[in-house]
């Protein structure tokens, strides 16, 4: 779960009568365009910063705030021209740089990302944002110690910040740490009941420990929040299928088939592997 980071920045400037009255033009509409960002109204808000910096050039915000808009547009490239702009205009911002790794980790710059997200960790060290982006590279990479230490350093500065308790939960279920891994979950459900991925996480890391009846709840619960949920409803048929309720598991695997297909071939595994262990017993 990553997001980007609104900018809320004004530049206050002392300035020539004519420069003033044009700082002021500027200010106007990006005060408007903020709004209708807020409201959801990307177009209008894109407009609106297009004006403001018209009237002043070197308004950082603008430039900021507009390429937030850009990427959520899905103008990516439009995006990371305006955070360059932004950081040229501002070096020492660290949320220009935190937004700019976001944009480049979505055009598939990985590294490009990742020094962003170190530049915004050295101007401001306890940027939890900048840290938990940076942790998920980690994670990605395998580098589970480093990505754990990237989450907790983020929980330590933003204790709210669910994304990053839910995916410390998937590194530490990934380093075997299974009992750590729940308390993450758990946490991250206090903080959002409606978290669908934290309760399939918890699903995954109680079937570990054996607990299939509370494996079973937590993908059902996964799938309550989110009907299109294809990796809970193949978890959940996994379970079906261990407790001798064939029927119903396959259903739930054609349907988690159906909502991604590309999890048919290591769903088909897992199935076969199951089986063999069942015939076993």
């Amino acid at each position: 779960m990553r997001r980007m980071t609104l900018i809320l920045l004004f530049s206050l400037l002392a300035a020539s009568p004519t420069y003033a009255q044009t700082s002021r033009s500027a200010g106007s509409y990006f005060d408007r365009a903020m709004q209708s960002f807020a409201q959801g109204n990307l177009d209008a808000a894109i407009n609106d910063f297009d004006v403001a910096i018209a009237f002043d050039s070197k308004h950082f915000a603008a430039y900021s705030n507009r390429g937030i808009a850009r990427q959520r547009k899905g103008d990516t490239d439009g995006a990371i021209q305006d955070f360059n702009k932004a950081i040229e205009l501002s070096p020492r911002c660290a949320e220009a740089y935190n937004n700019r790794g976001v944009a480049r980790r979505a055009k598939g710059d990985v590294e490009g990302a990742l020094a962003d997200y170190n530049k915004a960790i050295e101007i401001t060290p306890r940027f939890a944002r900048a840290l938990y982006n940076r942790a998920n590279i980690r994670l990605d990479r395998g580098d589970l110690d480093g990505a754990i230490r990237d989450y907790t350093a983020a929980i330590k500065s933003d204790p709210l910040l669910i994304e990053a308790h839910n995916n410390r939960g998937e590194a530490r279920y990934q380093r075997g740490d299974i009992d750590g891994a729940i308390d993450d979950y758990n946490e991250a459900i206090r903080l959002n009941p409606r978290a669908a991925f934290s309760y399939n996480g918890r699903g995954n890391a109680r079937l570990v420990k054996g607990d299939l009846n509370g494996a079973m709840s937590d993908y059902c619960k996964a799938i309550e929040i989110d009907p299109q949920f294809a990796e809970a409803y193949a978890n959940r048929g996994l379970v079906l299928l261990n407790i001798g309720r064939a029927s119903e598991a396959e259903r739930d695997f054609e349907q988690s088939v159906r909502l991604e297909p590309r999890l048919k071939a290591f769903l088909d595994a897992r199935i076969n592997k199951l089986k063999r262990e069942i015939a076993d017993r």
